[in-house]
């Protein structure tokens, strides 16, 4: 009978534990860690990016931007060609970008891939026009 209570109590045991660590292995991924990418082109510029969460709780931030009106300080536009990071509806950041009138290379187009720590969760990402 001694018998019987101790390799049911193990059996028990074994199986509450096994009940401890399942949800956690079969877990899905989270909405949390998928990748966002956007591609875009507009009249000023164009470009794709992808931001991809991080274990680590940064995030990778790849692609390229390019200033298809690059011209000086004041014409054809005068702004930047960059990438606005959303994080939620109302909230975000500014983003790569490529300022051709701003450096000695005139380079129009800037191709990225660095890590960043955001504020927020990254919802999604916006070419836009920036003026400095």
């Amino acid at each position: 009978m001694r018998r019987l209570v101790r390799t049911l109590a193990l059996t028990g045991a074994a199986g509450a534990l096994t009940l401890l660590t399942a949800p956690a292995s079969q877990a899905a991924p989270s909405a949390a860690s998928a990748c966002v990418t956007a591609t875009e082109t507009q009249s000023y510029g164009r470009g794709e990016i992808s931001l991809c969460p991080q274990s680590d709780g940064t995030t990778r931030v790849t692609g390229w931007v390019e200033d298809l009106l690059p011209g000086s300080w004041t014409a054809p536009d005068g702004a930047c060609a960059g990438w606005w990071v959303q994080m939620g509806e109302k909230n975000g950041t500014i983003g790569p970008m490529v300022c051709p009138h701003f450096s000695s290379t005139h380079k129009t187009v800037n191709n990225f891939d660095y890590t960043v720590k955001f504020d927020a969760p990254v919802t999604g990402a916006k070419l836009g026009a920036f003026r400095m």
